[in-house]
């Protein structure tokens, strides 16, 4: 006997239900729409719960990023108080250990709107329990904030579960979108507004919703999480001269150009790798440290030692010890688009497919979508 799909009516359905997706359920609903979300897992695995949790608003380059990234903030605080996630105002330290990236550093602090502070060595040594040994200075960037990336979208879905305007469906495989429909396994969702999050599975979507993703890559990092040496306490996320040329705040100073030149000189194996060192602390006070970087539209799925090795070896050196305990080794993927933050195509009338190409959606996702609705709704009312 044949069990006819269930049907649901709703005012937006929303295809994915990581970081991206679950940002734009939470906006339609703040706006008091319902919303069906719909997940082909059973619980959020991707790169939503693989990252830092290091919410690197300092990052963003001056302009429209910078603003998005001032708006995703101000909603973190906000679903902090709403639903009980612990969003913590830890700020990070970027330490310098070479004139050139305290160059780098000086010309960010200048601009007050980013309300970061330069330290001398002994600050930075305040701030975070490091050595001074070979520290020029460092930044306090304290807009920066800081959720468990392993409870953070669970939490975020459970908001939106019990919200009576909100659900989602976990463990469903999308298999045709069209207008005003999406159906999925044993299930089918009217909606006049559809949006679709698809992460580093894009290639997987209906052959209908594809259209302007062919320039999309994926990128792999490979990240670890290790016990924290002698149970320090981290409050503030650490970075290094080579997170200074990767995010645009810094690799747009001038000043940028003579570290790069230097570290490529000096360091190429750690460039060649795409490595930017970056340790945050999780809960249980363990640090995740990361990342890698690696493009290309089939990835390998077998992690290479020899990076490990790299990066635990510029965190040991940044922390003062020999050796660190590595609990946990994995990769995260994401979807790449060079020269861009968000990509957003509308394949079909009433549907938006919408990428972070950036590896920042826990960072931006927040502030970004509220533009994605404000198109997509008033097309719909057109």
């Amino acid at each position: 006997m044949t069990v006819p799909p269930q049907v649901i009516e709703a005012d937006l359905c929303v295809v994915g239900a990581g970081m991206l997706g679950l940002a734009h359920a939470l906006e339609a609903r703040r706006r008091g729409l319902s919303v069906v979300a719909i997940e082909r897992e059973q619980r959020a695995v991707g790169a939503s719960v693989r990252n830092f949790g290091h919410l690197f608003f300092s990052s963003l380059g001056d302009g429209d990023d910078f603003d998005c990234a001032l708006h995703s903030r101000e909603r973190w605080l906000e679903l902090g108080r709403t639903t009980g996630l612990e969003v913590r105002e830890t700020g990070s330290v970027l330490v310098a250990r070479a004139d050139d990236e305290l160059a780098v550093l000086e010309a960010v602090a200048g601009n007050a709107a980013r309300e970061a502070v330069m330290l001398t060595t002994d600050q930075v040594t305040e701030l975070v329990p490091i050595p001074e040994a070979g520290i020029v200075g460092g930044l306090h960037c304290t807009l920066d904030l800081r959720v468990n990336p392993r409870a953070a979208v669970a939490a975020l879905a459970d908001s939106l579960a019990s919200d009576a305007g909100g659900r989602i469906e976990w463990g469903r495989h999308v298999h045709e979108i069209e207008p005003g429909r999406v159906q999925a396994d044993g299930l089918t969702v009217n909606a006049p507004t559809i949006v679709v999050c698809p992460g580093p599975d894009y290639r997987a979507l209906p052959p209908a919703v594809r259209p302007g993703l062919e320039e999309l890559t994926l990128c792999r990092l490979q990240m670890l999480r290790v016990a924290a040496p002698l149970g320090r306490h981290f409050r503030p996320a650490l970075a290094t001269g080579l997170s200074m040329i990767r995010y645009p705040a810094f690799a747009q100073q001038p000043a940028a150009a003579v570290l790069r030149a230097r570290l490529t000189a000096e360091r190429p194996e750690l460039l060649e790798a795409g490595i930017h060192l970056l340790i945050a602390q999780l809960p249980d006070g363990d640090l995740v440290i990361g990342d890698t970087h690696m493009y290309g539209e089939t990835l390998t799925p077998f992690g290479d030692e020899r990076l490990d090795e790299l990066l635990l070896a510029e965190a040991c050196a940044l922390l003062g010890v020999p050796k660190l305990e590595v609990r946990q080794r994995w990769h995260g993927i994401y979807p790449s688009l060079a020269g861009s933050t968000f990509l957003v195509t509308d394949p079909l009338p009433g549907v938006r497919v919408v990428e972070n190409v950036a590896g920042l959606g826990m960072t931006l996702s927040l502030g970004f979508v509220p533009q994605v609705l404000d198109g997509l709704l008033t097309a719909a009312a057109a």
